[in-house]
């Protein structure tokens, strides 16, 4: 890895750092300290990714118009709003500041994928997606044990979670002082690949969920609140270990991607049938979950940065677009099945991780 890579990697890090305390928190509060319905908190979660995936379009767009780094700089700036929510009076509130936040998190991803493909070769791309993905979710791991951890001693979280600015500003000033990156040679786009991942990209989004439902799942089967948190612990370990083991392994995209679809779809299976075994069943299905993200994370964005020609920025936005579209309708789906029945939830994320599989071995042949 070269040293702007690291530095783009690490304000990964650091940003998760911070932020990812927050998105643990989340459900959290708006369930059992607001006390407002699972449902609610579905259609909260789709609608800050059916609007979220507008801003990460704008972003990949402005990243080709403007320049990747300072769409990059502002957006990232930006997620500090987050941090406010824990001092949030009401429900209201809550949902305004962390639905300002998580926007211009959403505005700034497609910049800083491109910023990476900038500094990097093409034959370095894997590895480098796979390396900034394994740190910026080992920077949530960390956010997660700092917070289950506060939680078990009963700090409330507006003392928590205002501190989680800190992180973020640094992960901004690394962003600022990196060199930016050679121009990206175009050599034509594969049309039929990039719209394959993309619609495949939708479908896992909607068979992949907010984590915030893994997390009341284990929070209502075990009754602890610091467990529910701590979910989110092994979801991030297991992403952070799995990216870092993408980057080095040798595997095609195509395949790691399939299998990783394929993982998704056994977790949320296990789910369906492992309730009753509390966090000793649901904490190795969370694992799967991290291991899937992970594959999506490393190899979605390399095929596409390797078939979408020049204009690396917008198609950073359309893979983000195709994922929030899927999350919009998913996280509404999962919400309202939810309210029914756990086990209705999670068997059909299988189904619909087992279309995404699918799709990805039609295009590689």
């Amino acid at each position: 890895m070269n040293r702007e890579v690291l530095k783009i990697a690490f304000s990964a890090f650091f940003a998760d750092l911070g932020y990812q305390a927050v998105v643990a928190s989340f459900p959290l509060l708006l369930v059992f300290y607001f006390h407002v319905p699972v449902y609610v908190y579905g259609v909260v979660e789709s609608f800050s990714y059916g609007v979220g995936l507008f801003f990460s379009f704008m972003g990949g767009l402005l990243a080709d118009k403007w320049e990747s780094k300072k769409v990059a700089v502002l957006g990232n700036s930006l997620i500090i709003i987050l941090s406010f929510t824990g001092v949030a009076r009401d429900a209201i509130q809550a949902i305004a500041l962390f639905l300002t936040g998580w926007f211009m998190r959403n505005f700034r991803s497609p910049a800083r994928r491109k910023m990476l493909v900038e500094v990097t070769d093409e034959s370095e791309r894997k590895s480098a997606f796979g390396v900034l993905h394994a740190l910026d979710v080992m920077g949530g791991m960390l956010a997660i044990a700092y917070l289950a951890t506060f939680l078990y001693f009963r700090v409330p979280f507006s003392a928590i979670l205002p501190f989680t600015a800190v992180p973020i500003v640094v992960s901004t000033l690394l962003l600022v002082f990196t060199s930016k990156g050679k121009r990206i040679e175009s050599k034509g786009t594969n049309l039929r690949v990039v719209l394959g991942v993309l619609f495949a990209t939708a479908l896992f989004g909607v068979s992949t969920y907010s984590p915030g439902f893994p997390i009341i799942t284990v929070t209502q089967s075990t009754d602890q609140l610091y467990l529910g948190a701590l979910t989110y612990g092994v979801y991030l370990g297991s992403s952070a270990l799995f990216g870092y083991v993408f980057s080095l392994v040798r595997i095609d995209e195509f395949k790691g991607l399939t299998l990783g679809y394929l993982v998704s779809a056994l977790a949320s299976l296990g789910f369906v049938f492992l309730f009753p075994f509390k966090a000793l069943g649901l904490y190795p299905m969370v694992f799967l979950l991290g291991l899937a993200m992970a594959a999506a994370e490393t190899f979605e964005p390399t095929i596409i940065s390797k078939t979408i020609g020049q204009n690396v920025g917008r198609g950073m936005g359309y893979l983000s677009l195709a994922r929030g579209i899927g999350y919009f309708v998913g996280n509404t789906a999962m919400g309202i099945l939810y309210s029914l029945s756990y086990s209705y939830a999670y068997a059909f994320a299988f189904a619909v991780s087992m279309a995404s599989a699918f799709i990805i071995l039609f295009i590689r042949k």
